[in-house]
């Protein structure tokens, strides 16, 4: 039996069962709820809070995270989709390049990769996190002596989940995952992966603006598809996450009659091995559910973290030879002084450290300084947790003069900026603007993604805006249309101090 576990923004996700011939039973599952803000964006801020939760858990269920895999998920993590010419396994640890332009801006990244099936090219996934965030989990789990057998990200257990599914084989389809207000979704045509976008979204869930927001992340994927020229449409979009009432909310706002949009089924190569009053919400627990499809070549960071602490740099052709002759001459010296020394000083030495051992006043500083040494130590323990909070309540910054008057500048005067909306718990630059035309607002995009302030930046379409103006003479009456293409965007400002 293995155990896949996954940290949400709801609680602990826990997701027992066994898999034989691509064929997944579940035995059981559980969410271990937790106070809001003990995790933020896929860092463990209050490592005390989910101790005591996984605890309790265990007194409950002492089997609860036996044979343990984990996956997280955050905009910390670094993603990338290369193709490669067919390589073997050592000559592939050169991905590990991939992050290189990017490393300045992280603390010692963790890298690893996965090939992905499907395809007639040899694709590859790669990843790329803090070293911080990965010792979040490690020292979680150490200190519970919980053995972590892997970790891997939400995003590659979806894409190995997907193509190692049969129903969804040559289907071209938009997968939209939803964690509180997190949203990842995945473009697939013929039932391959094309890429993913990430965005936090603004509104209240359940209410029609958050409807109204997600049909807005819907048309910039068919947008994409459309400009991409590509011989299979977007046709279907499915969703995991939404309740039933969120579902039927954007069904009603759907604006494509030739669009399906489904909850994601639960598939058949996915069966539960329990009965329960109430139904299992596979939607709900995607991620876990995911994770135990995990490809030829599982992605593993927790491999590529304790091998980045074991890595030392090698010695020289010329040293290693040297090392024996150094060593047989070091221990005839040694030998030689330790023999010629005893001679003349044992006797006298050894007095000396019994009466040194033997005083009171020895005795109550060694005692002191023993005492001292454990506060100290105490005290590090919490500075360092201390600085973990600081370091995740920093990740997400401040908005500055500086970044307001770009906005304004990029526009090069052909811009009218509407509405500007700042939520500063993720960085989101909320924007409402009016063009000339289509292709100014398209320009205005791409120069906002060129500056050096932005992560991402989401491009949620524009729309026609229309108005009349009317003349009227004692002869005739003449009317005038006005016309501006309104859009809006979200830009997610860079971890780090204000901009």
């Amino acid at each position: 039996m293995q155990t896949l576990v996954y940290f949400s923004n709801d609680g602990i996700q826990i997701l027992q069962g066994i898999v034989k011939k691509d064929r997944l039973t579940i035995t059981n599952y559980k969410t271990l709820p937790v106070e809001a803000g003990a995790l933020i964006n896929g860092v463990i801020t209050n490592e005390e809070v989910f101790r005591e939760t996984i605890i309790e858990a265990l007194k409950e269920s002492p089997k609860l995270f036996k044979n343990m895999k984990l996956i997280i998920d955050s905009s910390l993590i670094l993603t990338k989709t290369v193709e490669v010419p067919k390589l073997k396994p050592r000559e592939l640890e050169v991905l590990a390049a991939e992050f290189d332009e990017s490393a300045g801006n992280y603390d010692e990244l963790v890298v690893d990769y996965t090939p992905i099936s499907g395809s007639s090219s040899n694709r590859i996934f790669c990843c790329g996190i803090e070293k911080r965030v990965i010792e979040s989990y490690v020292t979680l789990f150490g200190s519970l002596k919980i053995q972590i057998q892997s970790i891997d990200v939400g995003l590659n257990t979806m894409i190995q989940y997907v193509t190692a599914t049969r129903d969804f084989r040559g289907m071209t389809f938009a997968l939209n995952i939803l964690d509180g207000k997190n949203l990842v979704s995945l473009l697939f045509e013929n039932g391959i992966f094309i890429f993913s976008t990430r965005s936090r979204l603004l509104a209240e869930r359940g209410t029609e603006a958050f409807a109204q927001e997600l049909t807005g992340k819907l048309s910039s994927l068919i947008q994409f598809n459309k400009s991409q020229k590509s011989e299979h449409p977007l046709n279907m979009s499915l969703y995991a996450g939404l309740d039933e009432f969120e579902l039927e909310g954007l069904k009603a706002l759907n604006f494509d009659p030739d669009l399906n949009v489904f909850a994601l089924p639960q598939t058949p190569n996915i069966k539960t091995g329990f009965v329960m009053d109430e139904a299992f919400d596979f939607g709900s627990f995607i991620y876990p559910s995911a994770g135990f499809f995990s490809g030829s070549r599982p992605l593993n960071l927790f491999a590529s973290y304790r091998k980045s602490n074991a890595a030392k740099k090698a010695l020289p052709f010329e040293y290693k030879v040297l090392i024996l002759p150094a060593a047989m001459i070091f221990v005839f010296l040694i030998t030689f002084g330790v023999f010629f020394g005893l001679k003349y000083s044992a006797g006298k030495r050894l007095e000396e450290m019994n009466a040194y051992i033997s005083d009171a006043n020895n005795q109550a500083k060694y005692l002191q300084a023993k005492q001292l040494t454990d506060e100290v130590n105490s005290i590090q323990v919490e500075i360092a947790n201390i600085e973990t909070i600081n370091a995740a309540i920093n990740s997400n910054p401040d908005l500055g003069s500086a970044m307001m008057n770009s906005l304004a500048t990029q526009g090069n005067g052909v811009i009218t900026l509407n509405a500007l909306a700042y939520d500063g718990t993720t960085g989101a630059i909320h924007i409402e603007a009016t063009a000339n035309n289509e292709k100014e607002a398209a320009r205005y995009i791409e120069r906002l993604k060129s500056t050096a302030y932005f992560t991402q930046v989401d491009y949620t379409g524009y729309a026609q805006v229309s108005g009349t103006q009317t003349t009227t003479t004692t002869s005739s009456s003449t009317t005038n249309t006005i016309l501006g293409y309104g859009f809006s965007a979200d830009a997610y400002l860079k971890a780090g101090t204000a901009q």
